[in-house]
């Protein structure tokens, strides 16, 4: 019975995000994509079943049963890539498991491989306070709907900055309407935002050159200095340049900067986004 239970589970590898993300792409059974915070997301084409990879290599995914998760587990652990001369570690950190109520004498929940048991006697006393704290975390329509704002403006002005910087606290709280501080704080957490005002610009002029780098990359070409230049290009890149770098040329492949003679020429339109973006004159690429 609680094996059909569904459970999240969070687990910490020490998967390679690049290595991981080129092996996911060229595999015909998965589809794989970046989110735009740099979270690779990817499921096997025959099943619903989504698979989060962070840079960080903790990797989250909703298992719907526990016969589910005995065969997807080898698969995923099989696509996943450890960095040079490692052996690939997927250690789980927690869970979180869906049980309806009214809640059994005893189930056993799966941790894993293993299984525990887990004896739950709950007074009336208890239940009662669990129901009110249950209660008590209920969001409300009106805040769903104030996040969903948030989200919404976070989202348009990423792509209105076409991803050179992140929004300011206070450009969102304007689109939004969400004049709350400390609500709006925690929206923007759920949006994986974060304050990049420090450095910004370092990290935009980055991340342009950058997703020029990538798409000569996937040109194949075969000049021997090219190919050093985007190696060290791609080898010294920050996560949060190459991120964008890769958004850049999936969503704005017009900003993208052209190589020529081993030098990057940035198009008129990305000079002007820029100024518009930052509000000063672009820096030489």
């Amino acid at each position: 019975m609680w094996s059909k239970v569904p459970s999240q589970v969070v687990y910490q590898t020490n998967a390679d995000w690049h290595t991981t993300y080129e092996a996911l792409v060229n595999n015909s059974l998965v589809i794989a994509d970046t989110t735009q915070k740099g979270l690779i997301q990817f499921w096997f084409r025959d099943s619903p079943t989504l698979f989060m990879l962070a840079p960080t290599g903790k990797l989250q995914v909703k298992w719907n049963n526990y016969d589910e998760k005995k065969i997807l587990f080898k698969l995923v652990k099989n696509l996943l890539v450890a960095g040079d001369g490692e052996k690939l570690v997927v250690k789980p950190l927690r869970q979180q498991v869906w049980i309806e109520y009214p809640v059994p004498q005893s189930f056993k929940l799966y941790w894993c491989s293993d299984a525990t048991e887990y004896v739950l006697k709950k007074t009336a006393i208890e239940q009662s306070k669990r129901c009110s704290e249950i209660g008590a975390k209920k969001i409300s329509a009106e805040v769903k709907a104030e996040f969903f704002k948030v989200k919404n403006a976070v989202t348009e002005l990423r792509r209105e900055f076409r991803f050179f910087r992140e929004p300011t606290f206070n450009e969102v709280a304007l689109k939004s309407g969400c004049l709350n501080a400390q609500r709006l704080r925690n929206y923007l957490v759920l949006t994986y935002w974060k304050d990049d005002s420090e450095g910004a610009e370092l990290t935009a002029k980055q991340a342009i050159n950058l997703a020029a780098w990538l798409r000569f990359k996937q040109s194949s070409q075969l000049d021997p200095q090219l190919i050093a230049l985007c190696k060290k290009a791609i080898d010294s890149a920050t996560m949060d340049a190459l991120v964008r770098a890769r958004l850049i040329l999936k969503t704005y492949p017009e900003l993208v900067p052209t190589i020529n003679s081993g030098k990057l020429e940035w198009p008129d339109e990305t000079k002007n986004k820029w100024i518009q973006v930052f509000g000063s004159e672009p820096p030489a690429p």
